[in-house]
């Protein structure tokens, strides 16, 4: 339980901090209205928060079982030094969300369920939260063959989900960056410019920057883009952008319609 009231409180600090911050010092003007916008992010947000707090718990209650990890499992044989178990985890995890986030753009039947991502019209801190509930599904049995196979230790795979959800808050939040720290943002952890590139409605650029907290995969696997950045940023998928289809009931069903294709 303490791994989700962790993941919690890091999803309401995260989520109220850059909204003040995005109402002080925003990037660029909505793009969007903002009430329709929310009530579909942070309710997608609250119903994937409990199907990872789940698989956290799990992956607990299974460790205290003996269940996990696999026998064969490599990282406990390589060390029982525990943060430095937690510090991999966290590099082989995010490496796996990369995987994960190009084969969701690049195979059609994920694209179906993680378009409802990109459908967005604008980008702020809930746009972080704004995952359907079958692609968060598909990620967490992957991160459970992680946790099983490669000997993740479940303190691993919680440290993991909170930064991760931290990076993710920020990469999508609208704020500006100050001009010292985005140099070095971009040769480290993924700076909000560099996801909104990936959020621009034309899917060359979509189909780049697919980092969730390190530049190096994207830098090192051919897809890193740092291409100049529009004066007026636009979000969204060009088919998808009357806001009166992309209610949170419209967007649970769009996996299942044929406009998802594509």
């Amino acid at each position: 339980m303490t791994g989700s009231f962790l993941r919690l409180g890091a999803f309401v600090l995260g989520l109220l901090g850059l909204k003040t911050v995005e109402v002080l010092e925003p990037h660029h003007a909505p793009t969007a209205p903002l009430r329709l916008r929310w009530i579909t992010n942070i309710g997608l947000g609250l119903v994937n928060g409990l199907l990872v707090s789940l698989l956290c718990a799990s992956c607990f209650v299974l460790t205290a079982q003996g269940r996990l990890p696999a026998a064969f499992a490599p990282l406990p044989r390589l060390t029982s030094v525990v943060w430095v178990q937690i510090l991999v985890a966290v590099v082989l995890l995010d490496l796996l969300s990369y995987a994960l986030h190009r084969a969701y753009h690049g195979i059609p039947f994920f694209w179906r369920f993680h378009v409802v991502h990109h459908t967005d019209l604008d980008l702020d801190v809930s746009s972080a939260s704004r995952f359907h509930t079958g692609e968060v599904l598909f990620s967490s049995v992957a991160k459970l063959g992680a946790v099983t196979f490669v000997g993740i230790p479940p303190s691993g795979l919680v440290v993991f989900e909170v930064v991760m959800l931290a990076c993710s808050q920020l990469q999508h939040a609208n704020v500006k960056v100050p001009a010292r720290l985005e140099p070095i943002l971009w040769r480290t952890l993924v700076p909000p410019a560099m996801h909104r590139l990936h959020h621009a409605p034309n899917r060359r650029d979509a189909d780049s920057n697919y980092g969730t907290i390190l530049t190096l995969w994207d830098a090192l696997l051919g897809t890193f883009n740092r291409r100049a950045a529009d004066e007026q940023p636009s979000f969204g998928v060009p088919r998808m952008r009357d806001p009166k289809v992309l209610s949170l009931r419209a967007l649970a069903a769009l996996p299942f319609r044929r406009s998802a294709e594509g």
